[in-house]
């Protein structure tokens, strides 16, 4: 089974352990590790092993596979996560989140409610993976139990609700949007994000996630286009802010100048990103975007969790 991912190119099969692609990755992983761990990977090779595995992604960039994962059932309710790996060419791109959430969705398809894993305290990286999507660490588990070198974690799987945004044609909200969950909360819209840079508030996501679905609409709805409308939009966050967390709101410096807004040029952070994917825009393309898709790409630049999304945001956007 086939499941399209972000852009031509790049895709998601789901497979099993005779997989050849799947195997020559986990072969590659298997080096790494032994290069890695050296002796201790000789007590861990042994749980590693999925001959059998039925539930297999392996992850494909212009038909070249690039990443892959798998679950095996750990008990009536519960999925084992195991065999994430990235091909060295492939990091920094957001794959083992795509890969991670993609074993997630087919878990909670399969009927399990919750996910578990092991890793190693030396995989600070994976750790911080595990961590930012909802992971927790608890007790190690049957063989990894009284081994120090081993971390194990465990999360709930739920299907995520759709946002109060989503088929609301009074807001400009994108679909891709709707993966945008940090540490299982909703993050806050590129539409009131936007107005947040015109009215000079920088706002947290434990802030946004107090406000009601009430509150949170009119943010996305209220006008902040002058200079009126943009102090009103200000006076209004302002007191949120300090309504939900009795506290005042964190002023940020406006921005007289945005990037997005120059439309002679493609900013140089949107053509080195664009570089890393093999495609060019040009600037009539980029000139008919509407403002906030131009803001939304350039925050899609960024690193963090939604920075996997600005594919999707091509797609959408008709760039691709």
């Amino acid at each position: 089974m086939i499941l399209p991912v972000m852009k031509e190119g790049f895709f998601l099969k789901r497979t099993t352990g005779v997989d050849a692609d799947f195997r020559l990755l986990i072969s590659h992983l298997d080096h790494e590790l032994w290069n890695e761990l050296k002796e201790d990977q000789a007590m861990y090779d042994q749980y590693n092993k999925v001959p059998d595995i039925q539930t297999v992604l392996v992850l494909y960039i212009n038909e070249k596979p690039a990443a892959c994962g798998c679950f095996k059932q750990y008990s009536s309710d519960t999925a084992e996560m195991k065999r994430m790996f990235v091909e060295k060419e492939f990091r920094g791109k957001g794959l083992s989140s795509i890969i991670l959430k993609g074993l997630e969705e087919w878990a909670i398809e399969s009927g399990f409610r919750y996910g578990i894993l092991e890793t190693s305290i030396h995989f600070k990286v994976a750790r911080q993976l595990y961590t930012n999507a909802g992971y927790e660490v608890i007790p190690n588990y049957d063989q990894y139990e009284g081994l120090e070198e081993s971390v194990c974690m465990k999360k709930e799987l739920k299907k995520s609700k759709p946002s109060e945004f989503i088929n609301k044609p009074e807001i400009e909200y994108f679909l891709f949007e709707e993966d945008f969950i940090e540490k299982n909360i909703r993050c806050i819209p590129m539409i009131v994000r936007f107005k947040m840079d015109h009215a000079g508030i920088k706002l947290k996501l434990a802030e946004w996630s107090r406000f009601t679905v009430e509150e949170r609409i009119e943010l996305a709805t209220k006008a902040c286009n002058n200079e009126g409308e943009t102090n009103s939009y200000n006076e209004y966050l302002s007191g949120l802010v300090a309504k939900h967390t009795g506290k005042e709101a964190t002023a940020l410096v406006v921005d007289k100048n945005p990037v997005w807004a120059d439309v002679s040029s493609l900013p140089a952070m949107l053509n080195e990103k664009l570089w890393g994917f093999g495609w060019h825009i040009s600037v009539e393309k980029w000139k008919g975007l509407t403002s906030l898709q131009r803001f939304a790409l350039l925050k899609l630049c960024k690193e963090g969790h939604e920075n996997k999304n600005f594919p999707k945001a091509m797609k959408e956007f008709g760039l691709t």
